[in-house]
Protein backbone atom coordinates (compact mmCIF):
# COMPACT_ATOMS: atom_id res chain seq x y z
CA UNK A 1 0.00 0.00 0.00
CA UNK A 2 1.60 3.47 -0.94
CA UNK A 3 1.86 6.12 1.76
CA UNK A 4 -0.44 8.87 1.76
CA UNK A 5 0.62 12.26 0.08
CA UNK A 6 0.24 15.85 0.44
CA UNK A 7 -1.14 18.08 -2.70
CA UNK A 8 0.60 21.02 -2.68
CA UNK A 9 -1.14 23.55 -4.84
CA UNK A 10 -0.64 27.64 -5.28
CA UNK A 11 0.17 30.45 -7.91
CA UNK A 12 3.82 30.46 -9.39
CA UNK A 13 6.50 31.36 -7.02
CA UNK A 14 4.14 30.51 -3.99
CA UNK A 15 6.69 28.39 -2.39
CA UNK A 16 5.72 24.83 -3.10
CA UNK A 17 9.18 23.62 -3.40
CA UNK A 18 10.79 25.37 -1.26
CA UNK A 19 8.46 24.39 1.81
CA UNK A 20 8.56 20.75 0.64
CA UNK A 21 12.46 20.95 0.32
CA UNK A 22 12.08 22.14 4.32
CA UNK A 23 9.72 19.80 5.60
CA UNK A 24 11.82 17.15 4.35
CA UNK A 25 15.39 18.51 5.46
CA UNK A 26 16.56 18.94 1.75
CA UNK A 27 19.01 22.57 0.68
CA UNK A 28 16.85 25.00 -0.14
CA UNK A 29 17.54 24.54 -4.25
CA UNK A 30 15.30 27.26 -6.57
CA UNK A 31 13.66 24.65 -8.69
CA UNK A 32 11.08 25.67 -11.13
CA UNK A 33 8.70 22.63 -10.93
CA UNK A 34 7.97 21.56 -14.38
CA UNK A 35 5.29 18.99 -14.33
CA UNK A 36 3.67 16.85 -10.94
CA UNK A 37 6.67 16.12 -9.41
CA UNK A 38 5.77 12.76 -6.79
CA UNK A 39 8.10 12.48 -3.64
CA UNK A 40 7.96 10.36 -0.86
CA UNK A 41 5.91 12.71 0.78
CA UNK A 42 4.66 15.47 -1.08
CA UNK A 43 2.98 15.82 -4.76
CA UNK A 44 4.32 19.22 -5.97
CA UNK A 45 2.68 20.84 -8.99
CA UNK A 46 4.00 23.44 -11.25
CA UNK A 47 1.76 27.18 -10.13
CA UNK A 48 0.76 27.33 -13.73
CA UNK A 49 -1.66 24.83 -12.95
CA UNK A 50 -3.39 27.18 -10.66
CA UNK A 51 -3.16 30.38 -12.31
CA UNK A 52 -4.33 29.07 -16.07
CA UNK A 53 -8.28 27.75 -15.44
CA UNK A 54 -7.31 25.04 -18.45
CA UNK A 55 -5.24 23.03 -15.92
CA UNK A 56 -7.57 22.47 -12.63
CA UNK A 57 -8.93 19.41 -13.32
CA UNK A 58 -5.04 18.73 -13.42
CA UNK A 59 -5.53 19.61 -9.71
CA UNK A 60 -8.51 18.50 -9.03
CA UNK A 61 -7.43 14.99 -10.03
CA UNK A 62 -3.79 14.79 -8.23
CA UNK A 63 -6.04 15.01 -5.45
CA UNK A 64 -7.18 12.00 -5.52
CA UNK A 65 -3.63 10.14 -4.61
CA UNK A 66 -3.64 12.37 -1.58
CA UNK A 67 -4.69 12.88 2.14
CA UNK A 68 -4.87 16.71 2.35
CA UNK A 69 -4.65 19.49 -0.09
CA UNK A 70 -2.09 22.01 0.74
CA UNK A 71 -2.94 25.70 -0.68
CA UNK A 72 -0.25 27.92 -0.15
CA UNK A 73 -0.49 31.73 -0.78
CA UNK A 74 2.86 33.99 -1.44
CA UNK A 75 2.35 36.87 1.57
CA UNK A 76 4.04 39.39 -0.74
CA UNK A 77 1.53 39.18 -3.68
CA UNK A 78 -1.69 41.07 -2.80
CA UNK A 79 -3.83 39.30 -5.88
CA UNK A 80 -5.63 35.91 -5.11
CA UNK A 81 -4.34 33.46 -7.50
CA UNK A 82 -7.49 31.43 -6.03
CA UNK A 83 -10.85 31.26 -7.85
CA UNK A 84 -13.37 31.98 -4.93
CA UNK A 85 -14.38 28.81 -3.44
CA UNK A 86 -11.88 27.00 -5.26
CA UNK A 87 -11.25 24.40 -2.06
CA UNK A 88 -14.64 23.28 -2.28
CA UNK A 89 -13.46 21.30 -5.69
CA UNK A 90 -11.39 18.61 -3.69
CA UNK A 91 -13.13 16.05 -1.51
CA UNK A 92 -9.74 15.93 0.27
CA UNK A 93 -8.77 17.98 3.31
CA UNK A 94 -7.69 21.45 2.05
CA UNK A 95 -5.50 23.30 4.46
CA UNK A 96 -4.18 27.23 4.02
CA UNK A 97 -0.25 28.03 3.98
CA UNK A 98 0.48 31.54 3.63
CA UNK A 99 4.37 31.47 2.63
CA UNK A 100 7.15 34.24 2.67
CA UNK A 101 6.01 36.13 5.71
CA UNK A 102 9.50 36.98 7.03
CA UNK A 103 9.69 39.33 3.82
CA UNK A 104 9.58 43.12 4.49
CA UNK A 105 6.32 43.28 2.18
CA UNK A 106 4.54 40.90 3.71
CA UNK A 107 0.81 40.99 4.42
CA UNK A 108 -0.13 37.72 5.89
CA UNK A 109 -3.65 39.14 6.83
CA UNK A 110 -4.50 40.00 2.93
CA UNK A 111 -3.05 36.17 2.23
CA UNK A 112 -5.28 34.50 4.92
CA UNK A 113 -7.65 36.44 3.59
CA UNK A 114 -7.43 35.38 -0.19
CA UNK A 115 -7.49 31.57 1.32
CA UNK A 116 -10.53 31.69 3.45
CA UNK A 117 -12.23 33.20 0.09
CA UNK A 118 -10.83 30.33 -1.84
CA UNK A 119 -13.10 28.63 0.56
CA UNK A 120 -10.29 27.17 3.00
CA UNK A 121 -12.47 26.92 6.47
CA UNK A 122 -9.41 24.15 8.16
CA UNK A 123 -6.26 25.61 9.48
CA UNK A 124 -3.98 28.44 8.03
CA UNK A 125 -0.46 28.25 9.14
CA UNK A 126 2.14 30.95 8.65
CA UNK A 127 5.52 30.24 7.39
CA UNK A 128 8.85 31.31 6.51
CA UNK A 129 10.95 28.28 4.59
CA UNK A 130 13.97 30.63 4.99
CA UNK A 131 13.66 31.56 9.15
CA UNK A 132 11.70 28.12 10.12
CA UNK A 133 8.98 30.59 11.68
CA UNK A 134 5.82 27.88 11.59
CA UNK A 135 7.92 24.87 10.58
CA UNK A 136 7.85 22.98 13.49
CA UNK A 137 3.71 23.39 13.83
CA UNK A 138 3.45 22.34 9.84
CA UNK A 139 6.26 19.50 10.48
CA UNK A 140 3.64 18.09 13.43
CA UNK A 141 0.77 18.60 11.63
CA UNK A 142 2.39 16.69 8.04
CA UNK A 143 3.94 14.06 10.59
CA UNK A 144 0.19 12.99 12.02
CA UNK A 145 -0.81 12.55 7.91
CA UNK A 146 1.94 11.08 6.96
CA UNK A 147 4.11 10.21 9.32
CA UNK A 148 8.13 10.77 9.26
CA UNK A 149 9.34 11.34 6.20
CA UNK A 150 11.99 8.83 4.92
CA UNK A 151 15.63 10.24 5.37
Amino acid sequence: MMKPKILLIGGIGAGKTTLKQRLLNESLVYLKTQALDYSSVFIDCPGEYLEIPRYYHVLIDASFGAAEVWALHDATRRTCPFPPKFATAFRRPVIGIVTKVDQETACPEVAEGNLRKAGITGPVYHVSAKTGLGIPELALHMAGLVGQPEK
